[in-house]
C-alpha cells in the first residue's frame, strides 16, 4: 500500500488535488492510504510518506523549507511540488523534488506523474526494503545487503559501507526478503550472494567478516546456499 500525503494551505484547492489523485489511483486498482495537511508544520509533525504532493507557496513555513527540513532528517519522500509560479524550479530541484506541477494541475500530466511513482514504488519494493528511523523512512537496495543482526534489542542493516540501526523483528522481517536471504541464526539474516564459504559453526562473507550458522540451520542453510550457486550459474 501507497501512503501519500497532500499539504496545501488554501482548503479548497487541498480536496481539488486529493480527489484528482484519487481518481487515478482508482481508476488503476493502486492500494493507497492518503492524509491531507493544511499546513507545512502539521506535516512536519508526522513520520514519512512514499509520496508527498506539497505546495509551494504556503505560510506560515513555505513548502521549499518544509522541503529542506524533511531532507535534512532523513526523509526519502517523492516530493511533487503543486505551484502557480516556474520560477521555484531550480530550487526544487535542489530538494530531489521528483516532479513540478504548475496550477492549474493539468489531468493528464498529474495521472502521468502519479502512475510514474506508483510504478516507482513497486519496483522499490521488489529491489529494496524500507527501514523506519525516527520520523523518516530510508531506502536500501537489497543487493546493498549483506547481513542484518540483532544487537541490543535493534536490527543492524549492515552494508559494505555502514550498519544501520532501526527497531523491528527478525521474524517479522524475514518473510519480507526474497529466497536469496536466508535466516541462519536466531539473530542473523544473510544474503546468499555475500557468502564466501561456511562450516559447522559459522558463515564467512566476501568481506572477511564471520557470523554465526547455528547447529539446527547447517543442514538447510547448505541446500539453500548449493541451490542460490546452481542458480547464479557458479557451479556446475
Amino acid at each position: 500500500m501507497i501512503q501519500i500525503a497532500v499539504c496545501e494551505d488554501d482548503k479548497i484547492l487541498l480536496e481539488q488535488l486529493a480527489d484528482q489523485v484519487r481518481e487515478v489511483l482508482e481508476r488503476h486498482s493502486v492500494q493507497y492510504r492518503m492524509e491531507l495537511f493544511g499546513n507545512a508544520g502539521a506535516l512536519l509533525s508526522r513520520s514519512a510518506f512514499d509520496i508527498l504532493f506539497l505546495d509551494i507557496e504556503m505560510e506560515p513555513i513555505s513548502g521549499l523549507e518544509a522541503a529542506k527540513k524533511l531532507r535534512r532528517r532523513g526523509d526519502e519522500s517523492r516530493l511533487i511540488f503543486i505551484t502557480a509560479y516556474r520560477r521555484y524550479a531550480v530550487e526544487a530541484y535542489d530538494v530531489q523534488a521528483f516532479h513540478y506541477l504548475v496550477k492549474p494541475v493539468e489531468p493528464a500530466k498529474l495521472e502521468s506523474v502519479v502512475m510514474k511513482l506508483v510504478s516507482l514504488h513497486r519496483e522499490e519494493r521488489q529491489n529494496a526494503i524500507a527501514i523506519r528511523q525516527g520520523a523518516s523512512v530510508r531506502r536500501v537496495r537489497l543487493d546493498e545487503i549483506i547481513y542484518l543482526e540483532v544487537l541490543d534489542k535493534k536490527i543492524y542493516l549492515h552494508t559494505g559501507e555502514e550498519a544501520i540501526p532501526f527497531y523491528g523483528k527478525l521474524d517479522e522481517l524475514t518473510p519480507k526478503f526474497p529466497e536469496v536471504f536466508f535466516r541462519c541464526h536466531r539473530s542473523y539474516i544473510v544474503n546468499l550472494g555475500h557468502v564466501q564459504c561456511y562450516d559447522k559453526g559459522a558463515i564467512t562473507l566476501d568481506n572477511e567478516e564471520e557470523i554465526p550458522l547455528s547447529k539446527r540451520r547447517h543442514k538447510t542453510f547448505g541446500v539453500a546456499f548449493l541451490h542460490y550457486l546452481r542458480e547464479s550459474g557458479d557451479v556446475f
